[in-house]
């Protein structure tokens, strides 16, 4: 069986749900991803464009994760996506959920030509994940002991978005060192980081829509 974390939860959200003429984003990430998805969607209401989302807490690999994306995209909701941007990364990767990096890269591997197949049009963004902070708080110290599996990820999807011609979105770049991004709790950015999150998301997404 594929490693559980203690509690594990999944997040859909279909703006202008019913509506299959409007144009459409569709993020997908963790609690990182939900807690910028608002803002961005606060961007784009009067131009009527929708910003859904799936968040969760499933790591790339995890047949469930596979599934749930497949709903998410696939012709049973009948949503057709501008771009996708896709963000995971953060979960399995210490303690006792330890996904081994190449079931992790297998699975990304295996979401993205699914995601080509259900939305053949969507532009597809690859995401890097940010970093952990050993401290949390006002923190933005990088250690490379606990970033290691992230670092791992990390290289693998900057080689994966080239080699495969996807836009590459680096969080963890963004993020890592950055006094304008400061963490909660070592792991979520406060209120007015996430903000700022959101604000790169909604430039990104405006150049490409």
């Amino acid at each position: 069986m594929f490693p559980r974390e203690f509690a594990e939860w999944s997040d859909f959200w279909w703006e202008k749900a019913g509506n299959f003429s409007c144009r459409r984003v569709l993020l997908i990430g963790d609690s990182i991803t939900r807690s910028y998805r608002n803002r961005v969607q606060e961007y784009y209401k009067p131009r009527k464009i929708a910003i859904d989302k799936l968040c969760g807490s499933r790591c790339a690999g995890d047949p469930i994760l596979t599934a749930e994306l497949d709903l998410a995209t696939g012709t049973l909701n009948g949503y057709t996506y501008d771009i996708i941007h896709f963000n995971n990364g953060l979960h399995g990767g210490c303690n006792d959920t330890d996904i081994p990096l190449d079931i992790y890269q297998q699975g990304i591997r295996d979401i993205i030509a699914m995601l080509q197949r259900n939305q053949s049009q969507a532009k597809i963004v690859i995401a890097t994940s940010t970093y952990m902070s050993p401290k949390g708080d006002d923190s933005f110290v990088i250690d490379e002991k606990l970033n290691a599996f992230i670092l791992e990820r990390n290289a693998f999807l900057r080689e994966f978005a080239k080699e495969n011609g996807f836009i590459l979105n680096d969080l963890y770049a963004l993020t890592a060192g950055n006094p304008d991004f400061r963490q909660s709790d070592g792991i979520h950015f406060e209120a007015d980081s996430a903000d700022k999150l959101a604000d790169h998301i909604t430039e990104l997404i405006e150049k490409l829509l």
